[in-house]
């Protein structure tokens, strides 16, 4: 694939914390995690400490606005002291991102807090919310990336045409070309051939639903891309391949579901993902 050296995504990044301070929609490029925050996430740590302390932090923050909207003073006071020993604590988690801390802004909030004076409150979460919104600007899409997406270039497939096992990516190439074989070959009138070719490709993708239930393991959720609309409409390719005399409305319309119900879908939920791991991963060996 085209290497690419700087990785530009436009980014409308949600924080953790709900603060009136969300950062506007804006290019961010893109940059791998530092080495220190592996041993934060499995398999060098147990557990996601660094995703825990997210959410630890999350929970004390709104847990501060709850409370005080409930007026149950003593629990904000609680909320307030484990945020600040919370962030605190996560400031010297990841040496190369010490400086997205303010140890002093989340102190100055947890002290607002503890005054229970609304608008003091939402005064200090400014300071502290620009803290945060910085780090997630910059980093939370690679975080989630590097960390909590499956890497697909792993996953080995037995092509159940030749029964040979390819990994991913050059499975997914003999897929498409398939699908290709059949819409070029029906195109110019080669029946036969785009009948092969369809064989090919539907022995393939319906391949795909042992595939996605490697990390799909919900039957609903495995068949969301390799589903009932999309298998009806293959087999409407079928009927007008075996038809006296094919259609090319009707089959080029089931080309069009199976593209944008199967192919399509998939692609958005995952191809970027994919992208920007093969692009670290071709980094990473040609550093070595």
């Amino acid at each position: 694939m085209k290497r690419i050296n700087r990785l530009i995504v436009p980014a409308a990044v949600v924080l953790f914390f709900a603060v009136p301070t969300l950062a506007a929609a804006k290019d961010v490029v893109l940059k791998e995690p530092p080495p220190s925050l592996a041993k934060l996430y499995p398999p060098e740590s147990a557990e996601p400490k660094w995703i825990q302390q997210m959410h630890k932090m999350s929970g004390h923050f709104g847990g501060i606005f709850i409370d005080m909207g409930e007026k149950d003073f003593e629990n904000v006071d609680k909320h307030a002291d484990g945020l600040a020993e919370a962030y605190e604590e996560t400031s010297k988690l990841v040496p190369e991102w010490k400086d997205y801390f303010d140890v002093k802004a989340a102190k100055d909030f947890a002290a607002a807090a503890r005054t229970h004076d609304m608008e003091a409150i939402k005064k200090a979460s400014g300071a502290l919310g620009k803290t945060c919104g910085k780090c997630h600007d910059e980093n939370q899409v690679a975080v989630w990336t590097r960390f909590h997406w499956p890497a697909v270039g792993k996953i080995k497939i037995t092509d159940p045409v030749d029964e040979k096992e390819l990994d991913f990516g050059k499975y997914m190439k003999l897929l498409s070309n398939s699908f290709k074989a059949a819409n070029v070959n029906f195109g110019e009138g080669q029946y036969d051939r785009a009948l092969k070719g369809l064989d090919g490709f539907r022995k393939r993708y319906m391949e795909l639903k042992s595939t996605c239930a490697k990390c799909h393991t919900m039957p609903e959720v495995k068949l969301f891309f390799v589903g009932e609309g999309v298998e009806k409409a293959m087999d409407g390719m079928k009927a007008e391949l075996m038809a006296e005399k094919p259609n090319p409305g009707k089959y080029f319309k089931n080309v069009g579901i199976v593209g944008q119900q199967g192919c399509k879908m998939c692609h958005l939920t995952h191809r970027s993902y994919a992208i920007i791991q093969e692009i670290w991963e071709e980094k990473e060996e040609a550093k070595k």
